[in-house]
């Protein structure tokens, strides 16, 4: 991509003219975007599903582009939330859930099975006392 004088692209990744109303402005609206999207997808899908059905202009597409593989993307990929190859521009949905995620499962397991082992344990014990 070449940059022209006058165009919309920013260095800070800010919202442009072009870019605004078709990326969501939170980290959690555009993983529900990518949620819905059979992955690993590109960069190109992506924006091709944000753009839909407004056939803005090229200029438009490309500047969303960029902004999604130099900023936001790589931004959710640091974080945990997608698995993102910029040199293939390739985005795939974690499978694994964050670090919390786990230990609440985690410790949702080490509390059930103390509670099984205990109902065995009184099941056991109520039949020695019968007998």
């Amino acid at each position: 991509m070449v940059y022209a004088p006058g165009s919309d692209f920013s260095a800070d990744g800010a919202i442009t003219t072009r870019d605004r109303g078709f990326i969501p402005e939170s980290d959690a609206a555009l993983v529900a975007v990518l949620d819905e999207m059979n992955t690993p997808v590109t960069v190109d899908e992506v924006t091709d599903t944000l753009i839909e059905p407004a056939h803005p202009p090229i200029e438009t597409w490309a500047t969303i582009h960029e902004r999604l593989h130099r900023n936001r993307l790589p931004a959710l990929d640091t974080k945990g939330a997608i698995e993102f190859d910029e040199t293939q521009g390739l985005i795939e949905r974690t499978a694994t859930p964050p670090d919390e995620a786990r230990f609440l499962s985690r410790t949702r397991l080490a509390a059930v099975s103390i509670g099984l082992l205990l109902v065995l344990l009184l099941f056991v014990s109520v039949l020695f006392l019968i007998s």
